[in-house]
């Protein structure tokens, strides 16, 4: 599925018609994604959705009771699982499981390890928004994480072209969207967007995946707003996919929230450590 070259692809259709061979969630977590949005969902139906997979189910064990998550006692079942974490929650751990396993080989690449850092760092910083924004922290966590789904897409499937597309953006100070276009005739957005309609997710993750870039307009603070805020503070704080500094600083997206909410963020070097420490305690649990 890899390719070895660097030379730019330019064919939309040969492009899309790689992804589309993409399998990064086990179809246990794709049903998930779908399931756990319905309203008369269960939690012994989530349970045993996830025991139907026994890697999965392993998986979700070994995470749940490692030092990533607060808990009271020792999670000794899937069910045990569901109950403590949240449906929400879950999926949020699900998600993030079956990415690092997806994206495992591809991120041997310096360059391409710092992609996966950012989208880990845009989901943590989302939550810490939504926090502060009296919206679900989980949810926004997991729109978070699956905001650059089409970044991580392109650099597993053509990881030597994506660290040329990181190469030209470092070299020149180039756009990463413009910069994909002149190596996929695609870029990450519109890819994102077509994998989350493809795989049949829940139809905010298409809006969120397509136009994260897109300045929310008007005053509203939803999904849409925090995501796009968490990717630009994510970038601000040292997280971002170049190598060069943020165009935009910590104090000029602050200045962006609602009146009031900027000032329950912690201070930028305190932030910029705790999703540092979260970050490691991630890939720390993932890989024991």
């Amino acid at each position: 599925m890899r390719s070895s070259g660097t030379q730019p692809i330019r064919d939309r259709a040969v492009v899309l018609k790689r992804l589309k061979q993409l399998q990064p969630f086990p179809p246990v977590v794709a049903q998930l994604m779908r399931q756990v949005t319905a309203e008369d969902i269960r939690f012994k139906e989530i349970a045993e959705l996830i025991q139907s997979d026994a890697a999965v189910a392993a998986e979700v064990l070994r995470v749940a009771n490692s030092p990533l998550l607060d808990h009271w006692g020792e999670i000794d079942s899937v069910l045990h699982a569901v109950v403590m974490l949240g449906l929400e929650r879950l999926r949020g751990l699900v998600v993030t499981l079956s990415l690092r396993n997806f994206l495992a080989p591809a991120l041997q690449a310096p360059a391409l390890l710092r992609c996966w850092r950012h989208n880990l760092a845009c989901a943590f910083l989302c939550e810490q928004l939504a926090s502060v924004g009296y919206l679900s922290k989980d949810s926004s966590y997991t729109a978070g994480l699956l905001h650059d789904i089409g970044r991580l897409a392109l650099l597993a499937t053509y990881p030597a072209e994506y660290v040329r597309v990181l190469a030209l953006m470092n070299q020149y100070g180039l756009d990463s969207l413009e910069c994909e276009r002149g190596m996929f005739a695609i870029d990450h957005c519109e890819v994102g967007s077509w994998l989350v309609e493809q795989w049949g997710f829940p139809v905010e993750f298409r809006e969120i995946t397509g136009r994260h870039h897109v300045e929310p307009s008007g005053e509203r603070f939803d999904k849409m707003a925090v995501v796009h805020l968490g990717c630009r503070l994510a970038d601000a704080l040292g997280f971002q996919v170049a190598g060069w500094p943020a165009n935009t600083s910590f104090g000029e997206i602050k200045a962006r929230l609602p009146a009031g909410l900027g000032d329950r963020l912690r201070p930028e070097e305190e932030l910029s450590f705790a999703i540092a420490g979260k970050i490691n305690a991630l890939e720390c649990s993932l890989l024991c």
